[in-house]
């Protein structure tokens, strides 16, 4: 996988801006650029999305991932969230480091693939919706499915963040 710093001289290149080009589209300290440039610093969150947005490219490729490097434009995002996978309970659709696409949404269909949270822990499962409870199945079978009734989803404090309606998935090509 790419370096973020790589990553950036490469969209540099490709964009034909030097650094002081880049300082003045974004704002940002030319300081903290030429850290990024180096390799000292990897930028946040925020940093990344206005990098990629003045350089015309996309946030995850910006990132390293193995994705196309063409971005989104904002107004045809509609508030799309992004969420990368810290464990491999989704495996083959989703390891460690994959990135999840994100639709928010309030409420689901059953065996929609969602994005929530229970008990204060944010998960990634296919919800299963039966008449007096849900189960959240992991597609790893060594995880086990949970199962709650829709007062326990309460008692929980269940909340869906949202659909998944896309996947990067880089962890099948290892």
């Amino acid at each position: 996988m790419e370096t973020f710093s790589t990553r950036l001289r490469k969209a540099m290149t490709l964009r034909n801006y030097k650094q002081v080009d880049l300082v003045e589209k974004t704002g940002l300290d030319k300081s903290l650029i030429s850290n990024y440039l180096s390799g000292k610093y990897k930028a946040k969150q925020d940093n990344i999305y206005i990098l990629a947005k003045a350089l015309d490219i996309n946030e995850a490729w910006l990132m390293g991932f193995d994705t196309n490097i063409d971005r989104t434009p904002d107004e045809e995002r509609t508030q799309i969230m992004t969420y990368i996978s810290t464990d491999d309970s989704m495996l083959p659709l989703l390891g460690v480091d994959d990135v999840a696409y994100i639709q928010p949404q309030e409420t689901f269909i059953s065996g929609d693939t969602i994005y929530f949270k229970l008990e204060n822990k944010n998960m990634i499962r296919k919800i299963i919706d039966y008449k007096d409870y849900v189960e959240f199945h992991a597609m790893n079978p060594y995880f086990p499915i949970i199962k709650c009734t829709k007062e326990e989803l309460k008692e929980k404090n269940f909340i869906i963040i949202g659909k998944v309606i896309k996947v990067e998935n880089k962890s099948a090509f290892k």
